[in-house]
């Protein structure tokens, strides 16, 4: 199963990321009994329902954070979008179609399946620390998985249009000793691929929750690597597109899913024998408003904002507005005060807060109020971090005692921010939106029904169910405890 020595082998790992979850939504299903096979995980180990994500709480950001152990200001990763100041132009890895035309669908398909993992994240993949340690990886669809082997290209327009020197698209990438990305990219040919199994064109070329399953029921019924990563994303799409309440109808058919994989290993019961479980959400959801839920940031009163897919710092334009979401980030031509700009957005209907770096502090604004913190103080908060506090904690809803603080709407809210605003590719003022807003997205689209990124608890908000390996209360801990439980919970093989 290569392991590095097979008389001390600990139990391999299956770690199953189902996108945008929300916890309340699968709580309610486990207890309803419409999702058996994860209530089921959740009984026969630990259950934490109040898990955090990274701010900002979006999908590339939260699944760097997963696959690397690192928030954004490490990992280098901050969401759909960022502003590269060196190369004065937008880099844009992919959301909503709106977004991906007005981009460049070649430019947006190099940037997310190429250019992040090969170029923009900044630190190792747990298949890069695994493999270090001898133990291969498969991952299935899974957009963060650079890795030490090469696995080319198996669409004939793709490899077609990188044999002719296309500029953008390569004949190879690097993930795991197992690689399955739809019919794109596969280490084998599986019954799944092909319009005849779970791809095609008219299924997403099998990038696809099925897919991810019948792979994924595959990997385990062979025990083909010791650490497996799945990764099933519809249940945010539909959040985005049709609400919660859909969410929580997909919830039974994703279940079902998870529950082929499990039938595969012999069963839930055979399969906690023989395998520790991961399963969790990388972030939450926020309900929106019916009407008036969009925030343009094409405005701030002062200043010349640049905003869209060609949004430029020019002599001309003083900001340049990079919505992601609930969250959106805001890069300021030199010289213009970061303070003043937050100043002029507060106020504005659904914007919740501002914040931004300051002489080696993380500044934060609301209307009527402000917080400066930084690590090293004397406050503890429930996550073991200590920070000196100045200012009003109310700002981030936060008790703060005489050697203990506790968070309340913005859970984890100080590591999160300290963690995403030191990246220099973070915009000089981050905002939050409000609850039951959005700031959409940078072609100035926006989803209908639920979205995410914000720092508030409502779309922060994971859940983790493990069972024989430890669960991490954030998605920056999974890293962590999978290395740990390889390398410190050891079970004696006979050979």
């Amino acid at each position: 199963m290569g392991y590095p020595n097979d008389r001390f082998r600990p139990k391999p790992v299956l770690l199953l990321v189902l996108d945008g979850i929300r916890p309340d939504v699968l709580r309610d299903a486990v207890g309803e009994g419409e999702a058996p096979a994860l209530g089921a995980l959740a009984q026969a180990g630990e259950a934490v329902w109040d898990g955090v994500s990274v701010f900002p709480s979006i999908t590339p950001a939260a699944t760097a954070a997963i696959a690397t152990g690192c928030p954004p200001a490490q990992s280098g990763i901050l969401g759909h979008a960022w502003y590269d100041r060196r190369e004065g132009r937008l880099i844009v890895y992919g959301a909503m179609t709106e977004t991906v035309i007005r981009s460049g669908p070649i430019k947006v398909f190099h940037n997310n399946v190429y250019r992040l993992n090969r170029d923009d994240l900044l630190v190792p993949t747990i298949f890069e620390r695994l493999h270090e340690r001898g133990i291969d990886g498969s991952c299935v669809n899974f957009p963060i998985r650079r890795g030490p082997h090469e696995h080319p290209v198996r669409s004939k327009v793709i490899d077609g249009y990188a044999s002719r020197g296309g500029r953008y698209l390569g004949q190879a990438v690097r993930g795991p000793k197992e690689y399955y990305l739809g019919d794109l990219f596969y280490t084998r040919q599986t019954k799944a691929n092909g319009r005849r199994g779970s791809g095609g064109l008219l299924r997403s070329v099998g990038i696809n929750d099925e897919y991810a399953s019948e792979v994924g029921a595959m990997l385990i019924r062979e025990r083909a690597t010791p650490f497996t990563l799945l990764y099933f994303f519809r249940g945010d799409k539909i959040a985005h597109h049709k609400g919660l309440a859909a969410q929580r109808r997909y919830v039974a058919q994703l279940d079902g899913y998870v529950g082929r994989v499990f039938e595969a290993g012999g069963g839930l019961e055979r399969l906690l024998d023989e395998y520790a479980i991961l399963a969790l959400s990388d972030h939450g959801h926020d309900p929106l408003l019916p009407e008036s839920r969009y925030v343009d940031l094409r405005w701030i009163p002062g200043y010349r904002v640049s905003i869209g897919t060609r949004a430029r710092l020019t002599p001309r334009r003083d900001v340049v507005a990079v919505p992601g979401g609930r969250s959106a980030m805001l890069y300021l031509r030199e010289g213009i005060p970061a303070e003043r700009v937050a100043d002029a957005l507060m106020g504005r209907c659904g914007v919740d807060l501002a914040a931004w770096m300051e002489d080696g502090w993380v500044r934060v604004r609301k209307p009527g109020g402000d917080l400066k913190f930084r690590p090293g103080g004397g406050l503890l908060d429930p996550y073991g971090g200590c920070w000196r506090l100045e200012g009003e904690p109310g700002v981030l809803d936060i008790e703060a005692g005489e050697v203990t603080i506790s968070y309340g709407d913005y859970p984890d809210a100080l590591e999160r921010l300290w963690g995403a605003l030191r990246s220099p590719r973070c915009g000089d003022v981050v905002l939050s939106a409000a609850p039951g807003y959005t700031f959409g997205e940078v072609a100035r689209s926006f989803h209908d029904a639920s979205d995410h990124g914000s720092l508030h608890a409502s779309d922060s908000s994971v859940f983790v169910l493990a069972s024989g390996i430890s669960a991490p209360r954030r998605i920056t801990g999974v890293v962590p405890a999978v290395i740990s439980h390889f390398e410190g919970h050891r079970e004696r093989y006979a050979v």
